[in-house]
């Protein structure tokens, strides 16, 4: 199978999406050897993509439009050319006589458009749209196939859950204290962009109000400003750390050694720092949204609007044990090759269908000698009978 990558976020773009397009595009190329996978990256990006793959396997093509939605759209189109499948996120390319299966991560800005700036939704506002030309819709949870289903009722015998988990380089990674001033067991963890979605304002004030935090127990933040901000305390208050952007040995040291870790975020599609939180044996915390209870069944639950409830849920899990229970957490190999074998399905159908659509073939043969012929005579006029006398 030739598969034709987008892979625009691998070197620019938010954390969490260019893991995604590594640990997907390596996995493909390890396990599935015999595929040719072809990566289209901008134009500026070629030698870079280049040196991170290391892999003479895989195949780099240039893109020179931009923004991500209008290349998609436009570009990967005219790239396809004799490869069996165009697989993109977000974004549907307009034309192309590949299978085209678009990874959608949500569509919350639909429901949810307050959660996003004017550039976000300007970003967000031709997926859905452009989704009507492909022929499958890829997405990481059940919860939000059920989404794209409720708001685009047309998509919905194409959208497929496949999942998404954690990224390789964060499994592998060993536990080392980042130094950011905790003691194990003596914290509370929240990691994730901080914008307005994550609910940054009301977990603090929920936590600071009861007294669940501590100078000598503080809440932890792991992340980097994005999108719409947050107001949030000042930042010389010892209850309250912001610590940034943690690398993957640090940040699996403060999963490991967190009294809890706490994600009150107001929606997501998926979250990734739930399946991190709980490969790492973190008790958690979570905002009673679909998603959450999908990933994490048996984690402690709370109203994410309600500031007493976020505090009780968190109090719970320091004032006791909490016997969670496990949480499955795909490898990278299960989620290609459920994509892989979503990809083949719809081939196989697609080709069926092709052939329902073509016309019978006519069968032409000679007559046997025992069977009677027309002979047309002269200029077609009159027609003559012959074959064997019955006697």
């Amino acid at each position: 199978m030739r598969v034709l990558f987008d892979a625009y976020w691998w070197v620019e773009g938010q954390p969490s999406g260019r893991r995604v397009v590594d640990s997907l595009l390596r996995t493909w190329l390890t396990d599935w050897p015999e595929d040719e996978l072809i990566a289209a990256v901008p134009a500026r990006h070629v030698s870079r993509v280049r040196d991170l793959a290391g892999d003479p396997a895989l195949t780099v093509v240039p893109l020179r439009l931009k923004p991500h939605g209008v290349s998609v759209m436009v570009e990967m189109g005219g790239l396809s050319g004799g490869v069996d499948v165009v697989l993109s996120q977000n974004y549907t390319p307009l034309r192309s006589s590949a299978l085209r299966a678009t990874f959608i991560h949500d569509l919350m800005f639909v429901e949810r458009p307050e959660f996003f700036g004017r550039l976000e939704r300007l970003y967000f506002a031709g997926m859905p749209w452009s989704a009507r030309y492909a022929q499958l819709v890829l997405t990481s949870t059940a919860a939000e196939a059920s989404r794209i289903t409720r708001l685009r009722p047309r998509l919905a015998s194409r959208v497929r859950p496949v999942g998404l988990t954690v990224p390789e380089p964060f499994r592998e990674a060993r536990a080392v204290d980042p130094q950011v001033g905790v003691a194990p067991q003596q914290f509370v963890l929240c990691v994730g962009r901080i914008n307005i979605r994550k609910n940054l304002d009301r977990l603090i004030n929920a936590l600071m109000k009861k007294d669940v935090v501590r100078p000598d127990f503080p809440l932890v933040i792991v992340g980097e400003p994005d999108g719409m901000a947050v107001r949030g305390p000042k930042r010389d208050d010892p209850r309250i750390r912001f610590v940034g952007a943690v690398d993957d040995a640090g940040l699996k040291w403060l999963y490991e050694q967190c009294r809890v870790f706490v994600f009150p975020s107001l929606d997501e599609g998926f979250g990734l720092p739930v399946l991190e939180a709980a490969l790492s044996g973190a008790a958690m915390a979570l905002s009673d949204i679909p998603a959450f209870r999908e990933l994490a069944p048996g984690a402690v639950f709370f109203e994410p609007t309600d500031e007493a409830s976020i505090a009780r849920a968190v109090g719970a899990i320091i004032r006791g044990p909490h016997g969670d229970r496990p949480v499955p957490i795909p490898a990278w190999s299960d989620v290609v090759a459920l994509i892989r074998s979503t990809i083949l399905d719809a081939l196989a159908e697609r080709a069926c269908l092709d052939r329902r659509a073509s016309p019978p073939a006519v069968a032409h043969r000679r007559p046997t000698p025992d069977e009677p012929t027309m002979r047309l005579g002269r200029g077609g006029s009159r027609s003559t009978w012959s074959g064997r006398e019955e006697t």
